[in-house]
């Protein structure tokens, strides 16, 4: 009777212990909506979010393609990059009023529909200037859509102007693949993990580059043991 008494008082121990989360990461795979939805993408685990370029040929197939596969879909807002510097069509610049502006973002929010997100594309002069920032997050605010800083710049001010229209929001703490090499890729992987247990939660950013998916499906099932894959939703913040 003891035996069965001190047994049963460790499993309601073991029981009351609380198990420890583990450390999250929300992929973000960028630029799509030039070609149809690469089928690489659909083999991977569908927490893995997409984000996709408004006024691309395919952007709202590849936006339904996303959410048939139960996967959270943002809107990857194109944005001016300093003069000399590479810009996307349809970009979004400190010439435009607030009316155009915001008429550009609802524009864009039509061809994407059902997004959890918006983060920025490019964008490093244009997430400098608090005026065009609070013009997005008003119209944002308004949708209840949050907001992710792709951070291509350190003198953005995207993310605190979001806070300040209180935004479901964060950040994107790793890039994975600005060099698109596998060891480069698997480096920047174990960084995600590095971060993904110093902060509780990491955002990180690829891009549909063939290597890029490749080695995220090769690698993902060993990452699986550190960390837990949740959709980008799970990663915004108050």
């Amino acid at each position: 009777m003891q035996r069965i008494v001190a047994v049963t008082t460790l499993l309601l121990l073991f029981l009351a212990t609380p198990i420890a989360a583990k450390p999250k990461i929300a992929f973000i795979i960028d630029d799509l909506g030039y070609e149809m939805m690469p089928r690489e993408i659909a083999a991977l685990p569908p927490q893995i979010s997409v984000s996709i370029i408004p006024f691309t040929e395919f952007d709202t197939a590849v936006a339904l393609t996303a959410l048939s596969q139960q996967r959270e879909v943002l809107l990857h807002l194109p944005m001016q990059s300093p003069d000399g510097t590479p810009q996307e069509p349809n970009s979004l610049t400190l010439a435009m009023s607030k009316k155009e502006m915001q008429g550009s973002v609802k524009e864009a929010l039509y061809r994407v529909p059902q997004v959890v997100a918006v983060n920025n594309h490019m964008g490093s002069l244009l997430t400098q200037h608090k005026a065009p920032m609070h013009w997005i997050m008003e119209l944002l605010e308004e949708r209840e859509i949050g907001f992710i800083d792709s951070r291509t710049t350190p003198k953005t001010v995207a993310q605190r102007i979001a806070r300040e229209h209180g935004l479901a929001t964060n950040r994107r703490h790793v890039f994975l693949d600005h060099f698109p090499n596998e060891a480069f890729i698997e480096n920047q992987l174990k960084l995600a993990v590095q971060q993904a247990k110093r902060r509780g939660v990491a955002v990180v950013i690829a891009h549909p580059f063939p290597v890029t998916l490749e080695t995220l499906q090769a690698q993902l099932p060993e990452l699986q043991k550190e960390v837990e894959l949740v959709p980008i939703s799970l990663a915004l913040r108050q």
